[in-house]
């Protein structure tokens, strides 16, 4: 994970995947300030659930002042099975298995200090407005239709951008891009370059409008 702004504060709220993924110490309860619980209610409860260290805890207290929205691949690479062995006996997790567990764990937390809840985009199908603590991912037969699509993730970051163009003055925007491939053009053609050119000359001001990918 990394962040595309050079300009950003010193000190930018945490990636959505190291949230997950930082477990190396257990949280107890005498470690971690009383105070977070009192000002964030909610916010002790997830950090006891996924045992986040107290040393995150307070990085976390920084999402605060963002309001949030999520940009989700569903494109054809999303499909692809993860390194699981060898044992065909059951059903091997997919990259969307992965995505729709971060991003679960993510909206979860997301929810504590975005009251409103949390807008999540998707590149290939219609977005979902204010979603609270569960998030409810298309079906199956949804899913496997999604797949044949492509990654049109400029367009979708283009959408966001202008939909939040006037909140964005209101409170910060943060943008967690959640993907596992290059962005494609109308033509299925890899595109980065308008991807980049959208991160550096669209997001106004740039300042308030962190990306994570």
């Amino acid at each position: 994970m990394h962040s595309t702004d050079n300009q950003l504060p010193s000190a930018p709220p945490p990636s959505y995947e190291s949230v997950v993924n930082d477990n190396r110490y257990a949280y107890h309860s005498n470690q971690y300030s009383e105070s977070y619980e009192e000002h964030i209610p909610g916010l002790d409860r997830f950090i006891r659930r996924y045992e986040i260290s107290p040393s995150f805890a307070e990085r976390l207290n920084q999402l605060k002042g963002y309001e949030i929205v999520f940009i989700c691949d569903d494109s054809g690479s999303m499909n692809t099975p993860l390194d699981e062995g060898s044992d065909s006996s059951h059903t091997k997790k997919t990259r969307w298995d992965e995505l729709k567990q971060i991003v679960s764990t993510v909206v979860d937390l997301a929810s504590i200090f975005d009251t409103d809840g949390v807008d999540v985009y998707f590149l290939n199908r219609e977005p979902m407005f204010h979603v609270g603590e569960k998030l409810d991912f298309p079906s199956m037969t949804v899913v496997l239709n999604i797949f044949l699509c492509s990654t049109p993730i400029v367009p979708v970051l283009r959408q966001v951008l202008n939909d939040k163009r006037n909140h964005v003055y209101e409170r910060n925007l943060l943008i967690l891009l959640a993907t596992d491939g290059v962005p494609t053009d109308e033509y299925e053609r890899p595109d980065v370059r308008t991807l980049e050119h959208v991160l550096k000359n669209e997001r106004t001001p740039i300042n308030r409008i962190p990306v994570t990918i």
